[in-house]
């Protein structure tokens, strides 16, 4: 006998060895032990999935000569010819050659005879959606009302493109992808029986490259089989088969995901060097980065994480490990885009090496809501001290710098602010940054406020220790006029910023105002409107309030509405927005935002008002 391809060798005979479908062959067995035996099937699926084979074994199964059954002897003279394709009560017609309407003509004046040998007459038609319309409607009335003795068995790739008349009188059946994991044990099972000494790895890259197809797989196999010597190495015969080895892929992920450019290249100058096609090679990284989106969000031995081997999916983990979620997510996004492009692209090469580095060079990208926790455990309890808003003794106002006039009294003079903020940057907090002899900070404009009899006079970096919180039941000292508020409401922004710059940030460039003896109105941006309004800002800002003044509560209603900056503001702003960029830079919140996440400044975006009815001034800058 001549010699057969693994492909044929290895077809299946009976339903338990059909690999890959077991929700079909359960179903045929079924009916044909059952007697429900349908006079039209569809079978539909990718290729080499088993769609021919299965209808051969239904065929045998019904036309065995030792009766129907749902296990063909497969010994009979009647299987033995159906299996090769020989039977004549079995006929096999390809419908890609015999689509015109006479070819069904000739096919409904045979139903009408009996099979010559067999209890069926049974039709198998591949690729039936190459059939053209008038050949389906010829096909109608028979379809719907053949003889007893006759059976149709369809097979198609592309079951869209057949008619719905034609859907609805036959039983569909979906044949699956075979799955990777099971396409490799037959791979297995053949080079033990066949006596060839394969590696694992290679008849797993033989598998993948088969996307879900056996007789792929099979074929592919064969060429091993033919090309594989003594001292050959995987490499050599992936290489010879043009397959795309797992380990280029892997290593190209590890250099993306350890943002190693050099790596990169070297990965894909040796694919080149090799003649694995780009396009390819980009297909395996992106299934390669599903893996790892897998991998991380799967428990091991999920059925998923089942068709990677062992030893892989250990490395797979830790590469995994390495990185976020969001970072491989957003790695995928840019390989599924960049695929077509390759494939268009006239220096395929040149193209490959720019996506794989454009990838390395990333930033790293992290949940929103891992960043929310990093936030709400920083401790901002840590609150710079600040001098007494009552008013300066006559010495003191000596130390005021000029410019800040006898209206300045109580508020942060400019160069203690800066000397502060410089101070926590170093992490040393306070107004100062270290203490002279003298005992006053170094490098600051002191001010000394007043000390009522009785009072311990507190250095000046223990002043938020020194500051009165209240009697020990909890009620505040005195009331807090709105008339104190609206004097000192300036300083008290600016300790605010940094003592709470969330909510510093929403009083930024904000103002006080009396509407009533009773009654506190906060003017704050047009941007901010509704977040002060809708949240616990008030509460918030009685409580920080408390804290400034010394204890005092203040018992006043507070009110928040938006400000509309008048003309002038409006033209400053305009003039000034070139210098956007290094504002928001020099912002506090920004700045102490960009030193805990250890991120960088990337893009500066307006931010608009909800309900826009008119172009308005005062959108704020959004940092991403």
């Amino acid at each position: 006998m001549s010699y057969l391809v693994l492909a044929r060798k290895w077809r299946p005979q009976t339903f338990e060895e059909v690999v890959g479908q077991p929700h079909v062959t359960r179903t045929l067995k079924n009916a044909v032990q059952s007697g429900r035996i349908a006079h039209a099937y569809l079978f539909t699926g990718a290729r080499g999935v088993g769609k021919t084979s299965v209808a051969r074994i239904l065929a045998k199964a019904l036309n065995c000569e030792k009766g129907v059954s749902p296990v063909p002897c497969n010994q009979c003279s009647n299987c033995v010819e159906i299996g090769q394709g020989k039977a004549v009560d079995v006929l096999e017609i390809d419908g890609a050659s015999n689509r015109g309407i006479d070819s069904i003509r000739e096919l409904r004046e045979t139903v009408r005879y009996r099979p010559a040998k067999s209890a069926y007459k049974i039709y198998i038609i591949d690729e039936v959606h190459m059939l053209t319309p008038e050949a389906f409607n010829a096909l109608l009335k028979t379809l719907e009302e053949p003889p007893a003795h006759v059976v149709f068995i369809f097979a198609t790739t592309e079951p869209h493109k057949i008619p719905a008349t034609i859907l609805s009188r036959c039983q569909r059946y979906d044949f699956r992808r075979i799955a990777t994991a099971e396409i490799l044990d037959q791979l297995v099972r053949i080079a033990r029986q066949e006596g060839a000494a394969l590696s694992e790895s290679v008849l797993y890259a033989v598998a993948r490259e088969a996307d879900g197809s056996m007789r792929d797989a099979q074929s592919l196999m064969e060429q091993l089989l033919a090309l594989r010597g003594e001292d050959q190495e995987d490499a050599e015969l992936l290489d010879l088969l043009g397959v795309v080895d797992r380990e280029s892929v892997l290593q190209a992920a590890e250099a993306v995901i350890d943002a190693d450019p050099a790596a990169c290249l070297h990965v894909v100058e040796r694919i080149y060097r090799r003649g694995i096609d780009g396009r390819r090679f980009c297909q395996r990284l992106c299934e390669l980065f599903r893996d790892l989106l897998v991998i991380s969000f799967r428990k091991e031995g999920s059925a998923e994480a089942a068709e990677i081997p062992g030893p892989e999916q250990e490395r797979l983990r830790r590469m995994a490990a390495r990185t976020t979620a969001e970072n491989l997510f957003q790695c995928f996004q840019i390989l599924v885009s960049a695929e077509e492009d390759i494939r268009r692209a006239s220096l395929p090469r040149v193209t490959l090496e720019m996506l794989l580095l454009r990838l390395a060079c990333l930033p790293r990208a992290e949940a929103l809501e891992k960043i929310l926790e990093r936030l709400e455990k920083y401790d901002f309890s840590q609150e710079p001290a600040r001098p007494r808003p009552s008013s300066p003794s006559p010495d003191s106002k000596k130390a005021v710098p000029e410019g800040s006039g006898a209206e300045g009294a109580g508020k942060i003079p400019k160069a203690a602010a800066r000397d502060s903020a410089r101070a926590m940057e170093r992490g040393t907090g306070g107004w100062g940054t270290s203490l002279n002899d003298g005992g006053h900070p170094s490098g600051s404009v002191a001010v000394a406020p007043e000390v009522s009899s009785g009072e311990a006079t507190a250095p000046p970096g223990d002043l938020a220790a020194s500051v009165p919180r209240g009697d020990p039941s909890g009620e505040p000292m005195a009331e807090l006029s709105v008339e104190e508020i609206v004097r000192d409401w300036e300083s008290f922004c600016q300790w605010l910023n940094q003592t709470h710059p969330v909510v510093g940030a929403k009083l930024h460039q904000s103002a006080a105002k009396a509407s009533s003896p009773n009654e506190l109105t906060v003017e704050v941006l047009e941007i901010y409107e509704e977040s002060v309004k809708n949240g616990d800002t008030e509460e918030t800002l009685r409580t920080y309030l408390a804290r400034y003044f010394d204890g005092k509560r203040p018992t006043c209603g507070i009110s928040f509405r938006a400000r509309k900056p008048a003309p002038k503001e409006r033209a400053r702003s305009q003039k000034e927005s070139g210098h956007t960029t290094t504002a928001v830079l020099r912002h506090p919140v920004v700045q102490q935002a960009l030193e805990i996440l250890g991120g960088e400044l990337v893009e500066i975006r307006p931010v608009r008002a909800a309900k826009p009815s008119k172009p308005r001034a005062g959108e704020a800058d959004k940092t991403s």
